[in-house]
């Protein structure tokens, strides 16, 4: 009995060990975006940037792509929940194809009152000046938002386009001080960007400087490119200092109506429920949605007329300045719908959808596979 006994324990030990081990392993991790450096001449400082590459950036079975590029400030604390909210728009695992697949730049802003105000002052938010010691230390050192600004165009962007796949078209997304500069870019600067998302936009600075100042910049303004400007504002709150915050938002708005090129498309969205800290998420979204307004179409309209591709995306590059081939994850879906027996099976439109891929994506081993198995070439 006792040898029978030591048997079984040493037939199942193995077999508990295995068990053991199995579940003690390191389970599989997702990578979400990797940290960058890079030394700044022009700020004389090493700063630090977040990068997250789009799903199918490292395809095999895809032929390389090139991708817009989204810029955005506040990098530790905006980047992560941001790419979650990129990643569900537009990426193939989602079924949701509302923007592009999009290169997410998270630059850490560590000064954010050096960084994020474009000039020197003591005004607070309520428009009146600083009156108290520490206030004034706190508005101490103000004004290197032009400085920071030609950090990004003279270095940060050249470095970015060197290492990634990019296409020429920028989005900037800043939140309160972010929004100020993301403002102040579109108004002074424009053409820089081609989408600017302005998330409750410290629009206060300096008595509401760039909004009194918004109708000379808009006579003046420097570009003829498409530009989509998207703004969002909570709603007005009793306190005088919100007031004036939320009023130099809705001037701005004003501004826009009876100023604004007709080259600038733009939008100002009043978000309910919502106060500065928690207004970024819906804002984000909605933001993209009129970024990228539409880029989204039905899956079906292509799949009955396959000619309906090239056609939207050359409306695209009219109504949004984003010139783009169509994206290789769109003809495999629409492959996939025409080839699988209980979708909607029709070979000739499979054929016309994979020599138009092709076209664009002449290297891809998926579309050279699909056409070699449909075809026999």
């Amino acid at each position: 009995m006792k040898s029978s006994l030591k048997a079984l324990i040493l037939t199942l030990f193995p077999i508990c060990l295995a068990s053991y081990t199995s579940q003690a392993q390191t389970p599989e991790s997702l990578e979400y975006g990797k940290k960058y450096s890079l030394a700044s001449k022009v700020l004389n400082e090493t700063r630090t940037y977040w990068v997250r590459l789009p799903a199918s950036y490292y395809n095999a079975n895809q032929a390389p792509q090139r991708y817009p590029v989204m810029y955005v400030l506040d990098g530790k604390s905006v980047f992560f929940p941001l790419v979650g909210v990129v990643n569900f728009m537009s990426e193939k695992e989602s079924v949701n194809f509302q923007i592009p697949e999009m290169i997410v730049v998270g630059i850490d802003t560590e000064n954010r009152f050096r960084d994020l105000t474009p000039n020197a002052s003591t005004k607070n938010f309520n428009g009146q000046e600083a009156s108290t010691e520490a206030e004034k230390l706190m508005y101490q050192g103000t004004g290197g938002g032009e400085n920071f600004l030609a950090f990004l165009t003279k270095e940060l962007f050249p470095k970015i386009e060197a290492d990634f796949r990019t296409l020429p078209y920028r989005v900037y997304l800043g939140h309160s001080l972010g929004g100020l500069t993301s403002t102040f870019s579109l108004l002074k600067h424009p053409g820089i960007f081609d989408g600017y998302l302005a998330i409750d936009p410290s629009l206060w600075w300096d008595g509401a400087k760039y909004v009194n100042e918004a109708p000379v910049d808009f006579k003046n303004y420097g570009t003829s490119k498409v530009q989509r400007f998207y703004l969002s504002v909570v709603e007005a709150k009793d306190e005088p200092s919100a007031n004036f915050h939320v009023a130099s938002i809705h001037k701005l708005e004003e501004q826009f109506k009876h100023h604004a090129p007709k080259n600038l498309h733009w939008k100002v969205d009043v978000i309910p429920n919502t106060d500065h800290s928690s207004i970024p998420l819906l804002s984000w979204y909605q933001g993209l949605q009129f970024i990228f307004e539409g880029y989204d179409v039905s899956h079906y309209a292509f799949m009955q007329d396959p000619d309906l591709i090239e056609k939207h995306y050359a409306k695209l590059e009219k109504d949004l300045g984003l010139k783009m081939a169509p994206p290789e994850d769109v003809f495999e879906i629409l492959i996939h719908y025409t080839t699988a027996p209980n979708r909607f099976p029709d070979l000739e439109k499979a054929k016309k959808l994979i020599q138009m891929a092709l076209k664009y994506h002449p290297s891809s081993p998926y579309l050279q596979g699909k056409w070699k198995e449909i075809t026999g070439k």
